[in-house]
């Protein structure tokens, strides 16, 4: 081959190979342009997935938040009710407080959604169950109120019945008191034929005698009965023959009074007349002026006075 044929061949080579290069240069530069294109792609596909997961993070954490927040509200609400569901309260608090670490430290979104929807339904259930407590207490209420208003009605209906009670008995009480009329005293003095005759002198008088008439009551039981005549002198002291206790009586008030003279009788339901006297001593004389004498029946009830003047 001559000089100039082998020339001629090299440079047609040469030409080959620099197109060859230039191709292959020019696929590389649209691989790396494609290559790059198609990572642009996938950082923005990522971005685009990481955007999504947060926002699905957040709308779980909302709803998480959104549910504790309603559930205290409603324990709040029914206030001492809730105590009943204390149990299921813990459960519904530790489910959240789970969600809420599996939201912060990993990322498992059906785990996450299935965590989440069972705690929805423990929170509705949770409040099917308070609504059920809640009507069930508010029916225990109204009949606790029913029955408080009936037991009140039944209270005021006995005390009025006792009141009644009472009242008819100090009617009846009263009405079988020992009553008397009649009432009447005098001093009397005897004469050498050692009958009674009355006188206002008090250096001549010698007892005091004192009338009345006991009332015909068929409510008083019958027997004997007790009347206490109390007698005071002109300067308003009792006469007594002694202070003890042999000399005195109760008074329904529960007063001990000494007594002049104490009287019995049997009385039988009727109209019955009774004298009792006071004797004074032998070695004594009556003072001048007015005397008081009151009766008192056994039950210690003042049931007459009357009184005399002595010159």
């Amino acid at each position: 081959m001559n000089p100039e044929e082998r020339n001629k061949q090299n440079a047609i080579r040469n030409r080959n190979l620099f197109i060859a290069a230039m191709c292959a240069l020019l696929l590389a530069v649209v691989f790396l342009i494609v290559l790059a294109v198609k990572n642009s792609s996938i950082k923005e596909d990522l971005k685009m997935l990481e955007t999504e997961k947060e926002m699905q993070r957040l709308d779980f954490q909302a709803e998480v938040d959104s549910l504790i927040k309603v559930h205290n509200e409603l324990k709040e609400s029914y206030g001492e009710l809730s105590l009943e569901l204390a149990e299921k309260d813990s459960i519904i608090q530790a489910d959240a407080v789970e969600i809420k670490k599996l939201l912060d430290s990993q990322w498992d979104y059906y785990r996450i959604k299935k965590k989440v929807a069972s705690l929805q339904a423990i929170s509705q259930k949770y409040v099917r169950q308070m609504d059920s407590l809640y009507t069930v207490n508010r029916e225990l209420v109204a009949e606790n109120e029913r029955i408080r208003e009936e037991y009140q009605a039944e209270k005021r209906q006995n005390t009025n019945l006792t009141r009644r009670n009472d009242e008819l008995t100090d009617k009846v009480n009263l009405a079988a008191t020992m009553k008397i009329h009649n009432l009447t005293a005098s001093a009397v003095r005897f004469k050498g034929n050692s009958k009674e005759a009355t006188t206002d002198r008090a250096n001549r008088a010698e007892r005091i005698m004192v009338d009345f008439t006991v009332a015909q009551n068929e409510l008083v039981e019958v027997g004997t009965k007790v009347f206490y005549l109390r007698i005071a002198d002109p300067t308003k002291m009792v006469i007594s023959k002694g202070t003890g206790d042999e000399y005195s009586f109760a008074t329904n008030g529960g007063e001990s009074l000494q007594y002049t003279e104490r009287v019995r009788i049997n009385y039988d339901g009727k109209e019955t007349s009774v004298r009792a006297y006071y004797v004074k001593p032998s070695d004594t004389e009556m003072m001048p002026g007015r005397y008081y004498i009151d009766v008192y029946e056994q039950g210690g009830k003042l049931i007459g006075q009357t009184s005399l003047e002595l010159k």
